[in-house]
């Protein structure tokens, strides 16, 4: 997809790689909103954005909220117009706990967070997609939703689910040509990858690395997509450092 001039939705973009995304996509001239729940993380982001003369907003929003998506969708457009990327980013992390150590709680806190955020605001921007015959879907996973790491299991059903949601969305849309992929970054150089490991562990990857290639996924022509995970891995394992 072309993305210049193209309306692009990013939940979790006041920080990580919602952030690089949200720089990188506006430097390659898309109209980005981005979403989050800390006001002053999303407007540090707008403003260093808008210095370097991209197109950008913000609204403050809970997506584990089912009415909150649904607000942001209809802000996103009331701002821009139609969406044309949507990037599912924002997630929580839940981790260090065996399966049965596991409650309710922590289940439906990273499921809404993670899932079922991503499912509602697909659905809403599909029918819009649908009618321009055009757009593109983004889901920023984990090499938690490849693999099955010890004491991840609900963070790693989520970031599975996520990738599986890819492949519905190409069996059901891809003749709208609507695309749609998954990108699963190991251990990454955010405020949620460094609440792992000591910050000043060597190894990890950059944000905006990750970006870089959600960018390369996006613009891949209109006759292609990848339809299968694209893992990014550190060249060395950072874990084996502790």
């Amino acid at each position: 997809m072309e993305i210049t001039g193209r309306h692009a939705l990013i939940t979790g973009g006041g920080s990580g790689i919602g952030a690089a995304i949200a720089a990188d996509l506006c430097t390659a001239g898309a109209h980005v909103m981005i979403a989050g729940r800390r006001e002053d993380r999303l407007q540090q982001v707008v403003d260093q954005v808008r210095a370097s003369g991209g197109q950008i907003s913000y609204r403050v929003t809970d997506i584990a909220q089912p009415a909150e998506c649904t607000a942001l969708v209809d802000a996103a457009v009331a701002a821009y117009g139609p969406v044309d990327i949507l990037v599912n980013n924002a997630g929580i992390l839940c981790h260090g706990r065996t399966i049965e150590e596991h409650t309710v709680d922590d289940w439906d806190q990273t499921i809404n967070a993670n899932l079922r955020a991503a499912f509602l605001l697909t659905v809403a921007v599909l029918p819009m997609m649908r009618t321009q015959r055009r757009g593109f879907i983004l889901m920023v996973s984990s090499d938690s939703g490849i693999h099955h790491f010890a004491q991840q299991v609900i963070y790693g059903l989520s970031k599975h689910g996520m990738n599986d949601l890819v492949q519905y969305i190409l069996a059901e849309y891809k003749q709208y040509n609507i695309h749609a992929a998954a990108i699963c970054p190991g251990l990454t150089d955010t405020e949620m990858g460094l609440s792992l490991t000591p910050t000043a562990r060597p190894n990890v990857l950059s944000a905006q690395a990750v970006a870089a290639w959600a960018r390369w996924l996006i613009t891949q022509p209109d006759n292609m997509n990848v339809a299968q995970p694209l893992v990014l891995s550190p060249i060395r394992d950072p874990w084996a450092l502790l």
